[in-house]
């Protein structure tokens, strides 16, 4: 008899333990199944979120604002990116007569922005005057009508009231959008 309750004892134990791991089993598979449902739903919100930047919807640029940066010596008035070309009209506000000697206009694309103009340096500039500038011909440097792009102008100038006139350089940028002629 000791036995029979041994073997039943046994038996007892073992339906203990196939009931647990089957209990076990049941867990880690609805965890497992828990965790492959969202994944799946993780990966179908970064696919979506991809074709939304793939089609720029997260590109910021466009509601930035157009702006014109020079320094204090030469405001900068009025700018615009007009078909393929770049105005500018800029204040000489140093409180004295200038000559430019080099006036260049670029960018930092793969394909450089390249325009022709302004007017043949070296030209001479009245203090406290406006002067307007129009670079023709531009193309390359993402120059392209209803795009956003930067102008990067470089001007070489000095003082025609100065002994030697020692040449003083300033960068400015603009940033517009090219619109239609």
């Amino acid at each position: 008899m000791h036995k029979k309750a041994c073997k039943s004892h046994k038996l007892v134990n073992s339906h203990k333990l196939l009931r647990n791991l089957t209990s076990r089993n049941l867990k880690s598979q609805a965890a497992l199944e828990f965790l492959t449902t969202y994944i799946w739903a993780f990966v179908v919100i970064l696919v979506a979120i991809g074709a939304l930047y793939y089609f720029g919807l997260f590109d910021f640029s466009k509601f930035l604002p157009q702006r014109c940066l020079f320094p204090s010596q030469f405001e900068c008035i009025d700018y615009s990116f007009v078909g393929d070309q770049v105005r500018l009209r800029l204040a000489n506000n140093i409180g004295e007569d200038v000559s430019v000697r080099s006036f260049s206009i670029t960018n930092d694309a793969s394909y450089p922005l390249s325009c022709s103009g302004p007017p043949a340096v070296p030209f001479d500039w009245a203090a406290d005057t406006d002067m307007d500038f129009v670079f023709l011909g531009c193309q390359n440097g993402t120059f392209i009508i209803g795009e956003r792009t930067d102008a990067k102008i470089t001007m070489n100038y000095c003082s025609t009231q100065t002994a030697n006139c020692p040449e003083h350089t300033i960068n400015g940028k603009i940033t517009a959008v090219v619109n239609r002629p």
